[in-house]
């Protein structure tokens, strides 16, 4: 169903499910950092084990709700398993340009995501965005970078890093675009399936080659990492599910828009959970990205009315 022709109900869960999708991303940080920050494993080992927690939660659903089949007659099995590989791009270059750069600089350079993702809408969509949504989009970012410290800590720069953090975003926005050019009739749990069995396939020959399996090893006799490993699996899957649920209904550019609400909710998450404190260019972050929010979701209502080519 075009965005332009669906009741607003539709599109408000949408909208409910890209805010959900960005805060699971905060929620998502902490437990990584926290398991990071023990120096049992590092992050190519998180990210292998967190996508087998991620099959072994999906593949039973996608069992149980196909009867026993997996691959349906019409399933775009070749956008899938592109979709996937893209998808592991992306982890590794995200982890290579902020192993480089620093997360301040990632911070920054990875929001070119959102140029290309607005590009994308007026080009390829067909969509254009009301005025509303553009100064949403802009006090989100801003407040998004606020929280993630930019403007407070020195920025570092690295050529192979730069053009790490820009191949994933570029990735980034390329999947956003095949979710709604590709996979508006395609079980969300089986875009989950497809992208996590590949992307542990190539995680079990990169990290044994590339890192070795000393980490992993150490963390299978640490109940307490491996709670917080199973944790990040499910926190994965919910995200990703949520992403690809509001992707289909409502325009795409607001859900990358509204997914940068992950920040902010990290800080607040490191605040109740680990006692980190609120600084004031926190604040200013939150209120921007509240706000800014609260925007995006009201220009909705504008681009209602224009013409879309979500899935013709």
């Amino acid at each position: 169903m075009r965005v332009d022709r669906q009741p607003r109900w539709v599109a408000a869960f949408g909208y409910t499910g890209a805010l959900l999708a960005g805060a699971m991303v905060g929620l998502i940080w902490v437990l990584q950092s926290h398991v990071l920050g023990l120096g049992v494993i590092g992050p190519a080992e998180l990210n292998w084990l967190n996508v087998i927690g991620v099959a072994v939660i999906v593949w039973p659903i996608v069992l149980l709700r196909g009867g026993g089949t997996v691959i349906r007659p019409g399933t775009p099995v070749k956008w899938l398993a592109l979709f996937a590989c893209n998808a592991g791009a992306i982890f590794y270059f995200r982890n290579v340009g902020v192993g480089l750069c620093g997360a301040t600089t990632a911070a920054v350079v990875t929001r070119v995501e959102l140029v290309l993702v607005f590009v994308l809408t007026y080009l390829v969509l067909k969509q254009r965005v009301a005025p509303w949504g553009w100064v949403g989009a802009a006090l989100l970012v801003a407040g998004a970078l606020r929280v993630s410290g930019v403007g407070s800590a020195d920025m570092q720069f690295s050529a192979p890093g730069i053009a790490a953090l820009v191949a994933s975003a570029v990735g980034v926005a390329g999947n956003a675009l095949i979710i709604k050019t590709q996979f508006q009739r395609v079980a969300n749990e089986l875009v989950i399936l497809f992208s996590a069995t590949i992307q542990t396939a190539l995680y079990s020959v990169l990290v044994p080659v590339f890192v070795g399996l000393e980490g992993v090893r150490e963390a299978l006799t640490r109940p307490d990492v491996l709670l917080l490993v199973a944790l990040g699996a499910f926190g994965i899957f919910a995200n990703l599910f949520l992403y690809y649920y509001a992707m289909k209904r409502v325009p795409m550019w607001s859900v990358r828009i509204l997914v940068l609400s992950g920040p902010p909710v990290a800080m607040v998450a490191d605040y109740l959970l680990l006692g980190s404190p609120i600084t004031a260019a926190g604040v200013q972050g939150l209120t921007a990205v509240l706000i800014g929010a609260a925007m995006v979701i009201l220009s909705g209502r504008e681009n209602g009315a224009l013409p879309a080519m979500d899935d013709e």
